[in-house]
């Protein structure tokens, strides 16, 4: 069977064992913060949130509890430090939100208040877009190191940005090929800005040169798509049945493999295999170079893996993907395909 026979006569998958392939990191636990710094985040958010949706959609948003992704992904945060990462995960939440239901011409609009918001201080057109960004960027921007804090701006932006170009492919039900989906993804995914607080979290301000070091750049690499991968994964069942399956790496195995839906997700379960083992060989390989700057690249990448272990952790401990199935899901792995519906806000 290949991608273009009916989805419909394939009913359910099952997922690779993806916490399995994860172990290899070390479970660093949650941020000891979170009780007291969550109560924080999710005001403020809500500030701007309750502004864009309805109560349904709220409440799906509330489920989510996008916050105690933080908790999983920093463990090593200080209570200035969470915040930061729990604000920067619920504004890009609430963007991606914003934008799926907007065509690729109002997304690029978007994108353009984001960049006015973070690069010109006069800029105030008084939307709830605007505001945001520039609270963050008082906020938390502000404190983080030079290299860091121009990296970030420059992520979110390119972020925001791209996004525009993922409308762009759903309205079209465009499939693209692996390698294009793979650098869109990279892009659109928001890993790269979600990446940024970790330098701020552990008071560190790679050089350029680290970040082009092809070594750091391949385990940085890694790392992005196994969390790109993961998601992709256990989003398919909500995005096909959004009708927004076309931008999911599972659809694109199905089409440029010529795969069914079982044996697409096999291969990504391979693959994500892969992406492991090269983050631990860059990991291995800068580990070995002498300067407290490799030293540094180290403990980024390590931050990174506590990344890739807690976005696995926190998709099973969230009712964003899977709903009130979680623990069942978690265990068997068995995911039973919903038909398409009309998606509420």
């Amino acid at each position: 069977m290949d991608a273009s026979e009916d989805i419909d006569s394939l009913t359910t998958f099952l997922m690779p064992n993806l916490e399995e392939a994860v172990s290899i990191f070390p479970d660093n636990g949650m941020n000891p913060h979170y009780n007291e710094i969550q109560p924080q985040a999710r005001e403020w958010i809500n500030r701007f949130s309750k502004t864009v949706y309805g109560p349904k959609m709220q409440a799906f948003m509330d489920s989510c509890n996008f916050e105690i992704l933080g908790t999983f992904c920093y463990p090593y945060a200080d209570k200035d430090g969470l915040r930061a990462a729990m604000d920067l995960l619920n504004i890009m939440w609430l963007y991606d939100e914003y934008t799926d239901i907007k065509n690729g011409r109002d997304a690029r609009e978007a994108a353009v208040v984001v960049q006015h918001s973070l690069g010109n201080p006069e800029f105030d057109d008084r939307s709830w877009l605007c505001t945001v960004m520039k609270d963050f960027n008082a906020q938390h921007i502000s404190r983080a190191g030079s290299n860091n804090a121009s990296r970030f701006i420059d992520h979110f932006c390119t972020y925001t940005t791209l996004v525009g170009r993922e409308a762009e492919v759903r309205e079209l039900n465009e499939v693209l090929d692996i390698r294009e989906y793979i650098a869109m993804r990279r892009e659109i995914s928001g890993v790269r800005t979600a990446f940024d607080p970790t330098e701020y979290c552990l008071n560190v301000n790679l050089a350029p040169d680290i970040y082009n070091d092809p070594v750091f750049i391949s385990g940085y690499d890694a790392a992005m798509d196994l969390i790109c991968w993961a998601n992709d994964l256990y989003s398919y069942n909500m995005e096909q049945a959004k009708q927004h399956g076309s931008a999911n790496i599972v659809t694109v195995i199905m089409k440029t493999k010529k795969l069914d839906l079982q044996a697409a997700v096999d291969f990504l379960g391979g693959y994500f295999e892969s992406l492991v083992s090269q983050w631990y060989m860059a990991r291995m390989a800068l580990g070995i170079r002498p300067g407290k700057e490799y030293r540094d690249a180290v403990r980024v990448l390590d931050a990174f893996g506590d990344w890739v272990r807690g976005n696995v952790i926190w998709s099973f401990t969230t009712e964003r993907y899977f709903g009130v199935n979680n623990d069942v899901i978690r265990k068997t792995r068995f995911v039973t395909l919903n038909k398409p519906f009309l998606w509420y806000r």
